[in-house]
């Protein structure tokens, strides 16, 4: 395809994924933003001042988990979807792979944010912990949660980046993946 004359099976491709791309990169903007804001706001606050048993509890008034539900797993399971679609649709397999990718990105982020979340965050709310551990502790969570930081960066940009290709080249030959 020359650059003035469109693909027209890259146009359908993306045509038939725009909103369901465009919902599935919002909800991964959001996560990324919270994923932003406890690193450089509420651990910084727990690394200058450490208060054993001032962290709100899980479920509790102003937890961090009512940021994260609905928006981190349902761009989760967007991802897959579109992956799943592409992937019925005989989209090329790069486009296939990003995606897949992209998943597996969001694997890694869901793990660290669940290592958190059951083994970290507990002792921020154990008013027994001391100041000194608090700041450990704090330590070991901002490179956990740097981890999901990442990950979720490097999903967004896969999640995207196949739409931008396709807008520049095209999407090529279209080669079928196998069953499975």
């Amino acid at each position: 395809m020359s650059a003035t004359t469109p693909d027209p099976a890259g146009v359908a491709l993306l045509r038939s994924t725009r909103a369901l791309t465009l919902t599935a990169a919002l909800c991964l903007a959001v996560q990324l933003f919270g994923n932003l804001y406890e690193e450089l706001v509420s651990n910084v606050a727990v690394l200058a001042r450490p208060q054993p048993g001032e962290a709100v509890g899980a479920l509790d008034p102003g937890s961090p988990m009512y940021y994260y539900l609905p928006w981190a797993p349902l761009g989760v399971v967007l991802v897959a979807v579109l992956a799943r679609r592409l992937a019925s649709r005989d989209a090329p397999r790069w486009v296939v792979r990003r995606l897949r990718l992209a998943l597996a990105a969001l694997a890694v982020a869901v793990a660290a944010k669940a290592v958190l979340i059951s083994s970290v965050n507990p002792r921020f709310r154990d008013p027994a912990e001391n100041a000194a551990t608090l700041r450990e502790l704090a330590m070991l969570w901002a490179g956990i949660n740097g981890v999901a930081i990442v990950a979720v960066a490097v999903a967004l940009t896969l999640l995207l980046s196949w739409r931008a290709r396709v807008t520049d080249r095209g999407v090529g030959p279209i080669t079928p993946l196998p069953a499975g």
